[in-house]
């Protein structure tokens, strides 16, 4: 049995607007400061513990130099939850980033993982962690039942209807929350579609504005996770520019769907704020879970 989810939650990450009712008024002083561990990290089932990023938080009208947030000296360890065993994680002056280069870490599908921090900020000891838990196996985009052929802009078929790319999943097991991470691959101005079906825009406009057209991001949730396949049509007005595109899809494990759906909608209507839900414990904020990738590339052609 195939499900189609027709419900689909769109998010273009460079044009969300929180509004509120009236104009609140919000008073930060210098009190209001508190030093925190910044986590950003994920883990993905067979792949190599990498790109653990861990940085400090600033005031607020300060400009710091971008490299003095980085805490390239801080003590992050991964402990598998299984064995119980501890991993010391080393930083990569390169990536800006910690990452495991042994061999005997694996991260395996629904095993849980938890990591720990210690750093010096503003002369105090600061300490977070968090668990991720890997969703189960199972994932995999089906390209056999996917409608990835390259095809014209809005191409119609014998119907008269408009046609759309499709990408056909088989979903990971009690995972509820999928990301898809749209980016075309030949992305300027020459191949900006001006003749698009929805806005008017022209070269300076792409030239100004040209990283909120080429990442766009959609996803699904709450979907049928014990279901079959599932298909997700890849709508045109996220589709900006003639040419290739990569298409990451991610299964997420609760972190990770926690933290995307409430990182930017920090603001109530009647303008008070309140924190993203984030599992750091302790002194840290930022967002540490687990995804399933898979890839798959469409190709627009131009008439």
């Amino acid at each position: 049995m195939r499900n189609t989810i027709t419900f689909l939650f769109t998010f273009i990450v460079s044009a969300v607007w929180i509004c509120s009712c009236g104009e609140g008024t919000v008073e930060i002083g210098e009190n209001t400061y508190t030093p925190k561990i910044v986590v950003e990290g994920y883990l993905c089932p067979g792949q190599k513990v990498r790109n653990i990023r861990v940085t400090r938080n600033i005031p607020l009208n300060t400009s710091p130099n971008p490299l003095s947030v980085i805490l390239s000296g801080a003590d992050v360890r991964i402990v598998d939850l299984q064995t119980n065993k501890e991993f010391n994680l080393t930083y990569n002056r390169t990536d800006y980033a910690f990452e495991y280069n042994g061999s005997d870490l694996s991260i395996n599908y629904d095993d849980s993982y938890l990591i720990n921090v210690n750093a010096d900020i503003d002369g105090r000891n600061l300490q977070t962690s968090a668990t991720t838990r890997v969703p189960r196996a199972g994932f995999k985009i089906n390209l056999e039942n996917s409608n990835i052929l390259p095809m014209y802009y809005r191409e119609r078929d014998e119907n008269n209807n408009v046609k759309n790319f499709s990408i056909a999943f088989s979903p990971s097991p009690a995972t509820e929350f999928y990301v898809f991470s749209i980016v075309p691959l030949d992305a300027s101005d020459s191949t900006f579609n001006y003749d698009n079906a929805y806005v008017a825009v022209d070269k300076e406009d792409v030239a100004k504005e040209l990283d909120r057209f080429k990442y766009q991001l959609r996803w699904l949730q709450n979907v049928n996770s014990y279901g079959e396949e599932i298909i997700f049509n890849v709508d045109w007005i996220n589709l900006w520019f003639y040419g290739r595109y990569r298409i990451i899809a991610y299964a997420g494990d609760d972190n990770y769907k926690n933290y995307a759906l409430t990182y930017k909608m920090v603001q109530e209507f009647d303008g008070n704020f309140h924190e993203p839900k984030m599992k750091l414990s302790g002194d840290g904020i930022g967002v540490f879970a687990s995804v399933i990738p898979d890839t798959v590339y469409i190709e627009i052609k131009r008439r």
